[in-house]
């Protein structure tokens, strides 16, 4: 099927599973799992209540992002939702604060943690296995290795029922058959500090849940995006609560808390102490797996980020354009793979510890909590700018619970006050640069987008959508009238 410039359009042929599949791939990511275990050594028993707090402002971003995607279903994600809402400032700003800052500090750290797992049960240097995992994923998204990219969903969600099974076995005590599963004796209920530091972990817990959203730039080819996305993230987070907390309880069990909060590798540890030398195998393989799938994942997502705001003339025109030979944005793959050098290269050269790995994923954690904010900024905005749009999923109570959510964001912002002023930085230097590119282009600063142009963007692009083309038209009509 082709729209009227003679492109072939996106087939809507994904359904819930696809969505919640995304939704929980991140929660195998090499720091996720690092998180896990790191706020396990932290707030221990208690995990799951730091946790659920941390819980509280992502499900808010949830229903959020559920509502964003049934009003405007394409791929654009937070850039198409905050154009209409909050103009092309905010638009450019957020991909670049959350999802540029994210990939830069992010995937380096994936890197290190695949290098690190490995080199734990294979002696091979850990920056050796960290470029070689790049360079793969380099070779993945320049030439188009098909068959992979066939398989990475289904590699995704092998790897989380392997974590899955992992983690229940290991808290029923079912490593002792290989050597595991030999109670340690942590604190009680609550950590050393007690509730203080219980509460002071909210801000770390956060990377338990963070990325939930990638299920929504799948919106343009998914048959019922309004319906499968919004219940795909909220089930999805929820499912990652609970593995989640039942990997946690293992892990206390079984591992010195001392271990956990001070290893680079914690996840690593927790399964040699629940599953024996077999646990650490299967973690170290997982771990390894997981950095490269997420390293990829990055590097076929972020240059098509880059390659939509070149196309809107927000960043230099070379990363819209596409290489003519292998038909990527060449410019835009470079870039990120050269800011997940950068961080590979640093971690690596200071030693790869426990406390540069947190302060990567923390620096990230901030302006990703920022975009999520702007996503529920965008849903208040929207609700009273065109008040009688279709909104085919309506999150709930939005005057309470985007409030709440935001409130949440910030609590957890100020947990993480350590790497506040660094995060800082990266947001207004970016801002300055939105600024300064805008005025020396003369474009508008902040243009506010009519949330028509963003509609007719995604019927131009995506395949008919019953139910919402309907709706959506019935409502520029009336509009049109009036």
């Amino acid at each position: 099927m082709s729209n009227e410039n003679g492109q072939t359009k996106l087939k809507r042929v994904l359904g819930f599973n696809a969505a919640y599949g995304a939704a929980v791939g991140l929660v195998v990511s090499g720091t996720a799992m690092f998180s896990v275990g790191n706020v396990a050594g932290t707030s221990g028993n208690a995990t799951f209540i730091s946790s659920a707090i941390a819980l509280i402002p992502m499900m808010a971003a949830a229903f959020a992002f559920g509502e964003l995607t049934a009003m405007i279903p394409g791929g654009g994600m937070i850039g198409d939702y905050t154009s209409p809402a909050l103009g092309k400032f905010f638009s450019t700003f957020a991909v670049l604060v959350g999802y540029v800052m994210l990939i830069a500090c992010d995937g380096g750290t994936q890197l290190v943690m695949g290098g690190l797992s490995f080199e734990q049960v294979a002696n091979v240097p850990q920056v050796v296995v960290s470029l070689v995992l790049l360079a793969l994923a380099l070779a993945v998204n320049i030439f188009d290795v098909g068959m992979y990219g066939k398989v990475e969903g289904i590699v995704t969600i092998a790897m989380m029922l392997i974590y899955v099974a992992m983690a229940v076995v290991g808290f029923f005590g079912g490593g002792a058959a290989f050597g595991g599963a030999q109670e340690v004796v942590n604190t009680g209920f609550l950590p050393e500090g007690g509730w203080g530091t219980v509460f002071g972990s909210v801000g770390s817990a956060i990377w338990f849940f963070i990325g939930f959203e990638f299920a929504c730039p799948m919106a343009e080819e998914n048959k019922k995006p309004y319906k499968y996305i919004p219940w795909g993230l909220i089930l999805g987070l929820l499912s990652i609560y609970v593995v989640d907390n039942i990997f946690v309880l293992g892990a206390v069990k079984y591992t010195d808390m001392t271990v956990l909060a001070t290893s680079a590798v914690p996840q690593t540890d927790a399964s040699i102490a629940m599953l024996g030398s077999l646990g650490g195998i299967i973690m170290s393989a997982l771990t390894v797996l997981a950095s490269f799938t997420t390293t990829n994942a990055y590097c076929a997502g972020l240059p098509r980020m880059l390659y939509g705001l070149a196309r809107e003339g927000a960043i230099p025109a070379v990363f819209g354009k596409v290489h003519p030979k292998y038909k990527v944005p060449m410019a835009g793959i470079c870039a990120t793979v050269f800011l997940i050098l950068l961080t590979t290269v640093y971690i690596s050269a200071v030693g790869g510890t426990s406390d540069i790995i947190s302060m990567f994923i923390n620096v990230a954690c901030i302006t990703w909590l920022v975009t999520y904010s702007i996503a529920m900024i965008d849903v208040l905005v929207l609700r009273k700018r065109y008040p009688d749009f279709p909104r085919l999923w309506k999150a709930p109570v939005v005057w309470i619970s985007m409030p709440v959510g935001m409130i949440g964001a910030a609590y957890a912002i100020y947990t993480l006050a350590y790497v506040l002023p660094a995060a800082c930085v990266v947001m207004a230097v970016v801002a300055v640069y939105i600024v300064v590119w805008n005025k020396a282009h003369k474009m508008p600063v902040n243009e506010i987008v009519p949330i028509e142009y963003m509609v007719n963007q995604v019927r131009d692009r995506s395949e008919y959508l019953p139910v919402w083309d309907e709706a959506v038209v019935e409502w520029m009509e009336k509009r049109a009238v009036k």
